[in-house]
């Protein structure tokens, strides 16, 4: 078979089909003896096993019969599973000497006396020498129409042939796939064994089929016989392995998939059995193994990033970067960034990064290509049409957006997470979502990524640059602002419990507080960033946008806060203190009124100013 790869390949099949043959529940009742209850009743005169075959003039018992119909269609069961060994124990069991001898045909020859190094292993000759003989043999057993018909299927199979009807009819798709392959084997390994001589001609004793079906036709034949069978899905795969045709079978499953996708179809075989697409799919990455480009890459593709998709819906997250890795580097990006995109679960997150380093995946691509895919996919989301507000929640899109740049942080990549931050941070601003940022950055120790940014640069040898100071002096800005804004709500906290029973010292302690801090805020803001020389200009108008958002709304929130607190606590010097931030956005050196301006806000303070005025007595 070394030299014939197509009965090699046979060979193969056969073993796979006989592996995966179930055999059922050995039968309680299998004779321990040979006609028994015969002798018993007085119908038959000897325990002779084959004397029923000799003797016309005796009455075998129905219960012998039954008992051996049993016997034989186990023995037949056990021998389709390739478990001769077995077989052959059960024949002894049951006192059958003649199956057992027959048995020993297929073992193959051994000899210790000439075979000397397995003569440890074995007393006595093992198997037949003349294979030929024995096969002509049992076939012409098999020809005896008064033996059980189970009995006689053993020997057709034994000897390379089909069993009769009185069996067939029972048969299945995979075992008459067996059956014809058997048929197969046995006759061209006798053609190979007379063509080459190694077959005494005294062996043949009654002529045998000569000429064998093609593998394409026992398919057909066995299409014909089991028609409803041969259209399952899986059998239609059976078949094109067996034919060698699966790039075909492939590119059908991956156009099937695409017809639901393209919405031609609603639903098929390769959609609605999950099953069917993880067959195809391992398929698709062993055939490609193998047997490289004999699979399209976009055929293979296609179907295992479709694959991941449906682990991921299943929670079988841990074996998807093991598919991720039989794509290409491009496919796998894509792919696996789509999927990691959508995770959250810290334990999960730690898990995909632990084994995409372990299988040696490009793992600093993959953490990057996640987080850029978000950021696309969310702009729009953050490009505000109306008047930017600023809240004080957090929605889910919010938390999508901070999940992917956490994938940085937790792939140690803190150059990109640096600049992913920074990115994040003035997306967050611009639009008012204060919060959102507060809560990235409470999730996350900023000030320990900037370290670790720092040693990165070192470790990879990256040059400084004032452009790389102004990133960690950017974030230094925006940790300040969340305070300030944490301080503003803490005091609103404060005023919302008060009652008879409030410390007012300690109020007012904490009051002024708030304010110097939020003064101090005001002053400094982003105001070294947005005065560099070596800032580009669209930094610069990004920058101006934030400041002039957040600056006034820090001053109207103070003065408002002041304006409330001098009512609340009788303390009319808080109306005169709130009054005098009119100087500072007034002043030419700050330019502080330009910020109002630019956001729309000067007028509203204006009024908020007057209003003030008219509190002062």
């Amino acid at each position: 078979m070394q030299e014939n790869i197509q009965l090699y390949q046979i060979w193969i099949v056969m073993v796979w089909l006989k592996e995966n043959t179930h055999v059922k529940e050995r039968p309680q009742n299998i004779p321990t003896s040979k006609w028994s209850n015969s002798i018993i009743s007085g119908g038959l005169k000897s325990c002779d096993l084959d004397y029923p075959l000799r003797e016309n003039n005796n009455v075998l018992d129905v219960k012998d019969k039954e008992e051996d119909h049993l016997f034989f269609k186990y023995i037949y069961e056990l021998i389709l599973a390739g478990a001769v060994d077995e077989a052959l124990e059960e024949a002894k069991l049951a006192d059958n000497i003649t199956i057992c001898m027959i048995l020993c045909g297929v073992q193959e020859y051994l000899n210790p006396n000439i075979d000397v190094q397995i003569a440890s292993e074995f007393d006595t000759q093992q198997g037949i020498k003349k294979h030929s003989l024995w096969r002509r043999t049992v076939y012409s057993l098999s020809q005896q129409p008064s033996l059980d018909p189970y009995e006689r299927a053993i020997y057709s199979y034994l000897s390379s042939d089909i069993p009769n009807e009185e069996v067939m009819q029972y048969s299945d798709w995979e075992s008459d796939l067996h059956l014809y392959l058997n048929q197969i084997l046995g006759i061209e390994i006798e053609n190979y064994l007379l063509e080459n001589n190694k077959v005494d001609t005294d062996e043949l004793i009654i002529p045998l089929p000569s000429h064998s079906l093609t593998v394409h036709e026992v398919l057909n034949k066995v299409a014909s016989r089991h028609p409803s069978e041969s259209e399952h899905p899986i059998r239609v795969l059976m078949a094109s392995v067996i034919l060698d045709s699966l790039p075909s079978i492939i590119h059908s499953s991956v156009e099937m998939l695409l017809d639901v996708v393209k919405g031609t179809e609603t639903s098929n075989d390769i959609i609605d059995k999950p099953y069917l697409l993880r067959i195809v799919t391992h398929l698709a990455i062993f055939l490609d193994i193998i047997n490289p480009g004999s699979i399209e890459e976009v055929d293979k593709s296609k179907l295992i990033t479709t694959y991941i998709s449906l682990l991921k819906l299943h929670g079988l997250y841990e074996n998807i970067p093991i598919y991720a890795a039989f794509l290409s580097e491009s496919d796998c990006l894509e792919a696996y960034s789509f999927i990691l995109s959508s995770l959250e679960d810290p334990q999960i997150r730690q898990k995909q990064i632990e084994i995409m380093n372990f299988l040696r995946l490009p793992a600093s691509n993959i953490l990057r290509r996640t987080t850029q895919r978000v950021f696309g996919e969310t702009e729009r989301e953050y490009s505000p049409f109306n008047e930017i507000s600023i809240s004080f929640d957090i929605n889910d899109i919010d938390m999508h957006l901070i999940h992917a740049v956490e994938w940085l942080i937790e792939g140690k990549l803190y150059v990109d997470a640096v600049d992913s931050i920074i990115a994040l941070s003035r997306r967050f601003l611009l639009n008012g979502r204060v919060k959102a940022l507060k809560i990235f950055i409470k999730r996350n120790d900023t000030e320990e990524i900037c370290k670790n940014y720092e040693l990165e640069k070192i470790a990879d040898d990256i040059s400084e640059n004032e452009k790389e100071d102004q990133l960690l002096k950017e974030i230094i800005q925006y940790e300040r602002l969340v305070r300030g804004i944490e301080e503003y709500e803490e005091w609103q906290k404060s005023i919302n419990l008060l009652n008879s029973e409030s410390n007012i010292p300690t109020l007012i302690e904490k009051l002024q507080g708030f304010s110097n801090d939020t003064f101090e805020l005001i002053k400094t803001f982003l105001v070294d960033l947005t005065s560099l020389d070596l800032i580009n200009s669209t930094d610069y108008e990004i920058l101006y946008e934030i400041r002039a958002l957040y600056t006034p709304f820090l001053i109207m929130e103070l003065h408002k806060k002041l304006v409330e607190a001098a009512k609340l606590l009788k303390i009319p010097k808080f109306i005169s203190e709130a009054l005098t931030f009119t100087s500072l956005v007034a002043n030419e050196n700050d330019k502080i009124y330009l910020l109002f301006q630019s956001s729309g806000k000067l007028k509203e303070y204006l009024d908020l100013v007057a209003r003030t005025v008219t509190l002062l007595k």
